[in-house]
């Protein structure tokens, strides 16, 4: 983990050195995948019903790389490397579920799995879910420009299906499932079976489903969220936290499930833009 810090301290030539290869590796594994998800593509088609659609991207979406403006190219490029070193993963373990974290509150887990899930869902085939799990601030159904009645919290109280709840988008093969209004702790809601079956039914029906959840430091949310998923990724946010609070939050997450960090927020070339740091993750 020290490792890491050390070398994403060096790292301000990385985006401009390393980001346009992924383009060409994502071709690459998408062609070695083509032939398997055809017929799962299809299938999920059938399945998928007609949802309510909304639009991405109002006044609180500052940072979303779908604006496609100056300020958002160095992290548009950053957000599709990290798609690839993903894929890879996907292409390795069949990897399908991430839950996307943080140590503490400010880190912008939240935007990154908007972003992440906006740049999957540029991919031909790629069909994309993003889950907003953290039903204490619902910050992932904020950047939505449309209130949410049904959500998350509704499915798992079985009040509603994820076909009522969940909603689709402006951007294609880029769906949602809003935060919803919580009636119990959100504690007692991840306990049980409900989740795992959730994202069992959501992966039969996206290729990829990126979750949004809680900090790990000081909830217990995150713990019961990530049992059901297959991997995580932590955004670390530099000068944001102490050394010592990030290595205390990776060694509660399963090692066997932790693909990466995302070092978020350092400085690139250009004072204005909101640079985005990618390194697979270090015993």
């Amino acid at each position: 983990m020290s490792k890491f810090f050390n070398e994403t301290q060096k790292a301000n030539q990385w985006a401009q050195s390393k980001l346009p290869e992924p383009d060409r590796d994502v071709r690459e594994m998408l062609e070695s995948i083509k032939q398997g998800s055809i017929l799962e593509t299809a299938t999920a088609n059938a399945q998928l019903p007609q949802c309510q659609q909304v639009q991405v991207g109002n006044g609180n979406a500052t940072h979303l790389v779908l604006r496609q403006d100056q300020s958002s190219k160095v992290a548009l490029e950053a957000y599709r490397a990290l798609r690839t070193r993903l894929m890879r993963a996907q292409s390795r373990a069949g990897v399908k579920t991430i839950a996307i974290t943080s140590s503490l509150p400010g880190e912008g887990k939240t935007l990154t799995t908007m972003n992440l899930g906006l740049c999957y869902a540029q991919l031909p085939q790629q069909r994309v879910l993003v889950i907003d799990a953290d039903l204490r601030t619902c910050g992932l159904t904020a950047l939505l420009d449309h209130p949410c009645t049904l959500g998350l919290a509704e499915v798992l109280a079985g009040k509603a299906t994820l076909e009522e709840a969940m909603v689709a988008t402006n951007q294609k093969n880029f769906f949602v499932l809003p935060a919803g209004t919580i009636s119990s702790p959100p504690p007692e809601l991840f306990t049980g079976s409900h989740w795992q079956e959730l994202l069992g039914r959501c992966s039969e029906l996206f290729e990829v489903v990126l979750v949004d959840t809680p900090p790990i430091i000081p909830l217990a949310d995150f713990e019961l969220i990530s049992v059901a998923c297959q991997g995580v990724v932590m955004v670390v946010r530099a000068r944001h936290g102490q050394r010592e609070t990030l290595q205390k939050s990776a060694s509660s997450v399963d090692r066997k499930k932790l693909l990466g960090l995302v070092f978020n927020g350092t400085d690139a070339n250009e004072k204005h833009y909101y640079g985005y740091k990618y390194a697979e993750a270090k015993a």
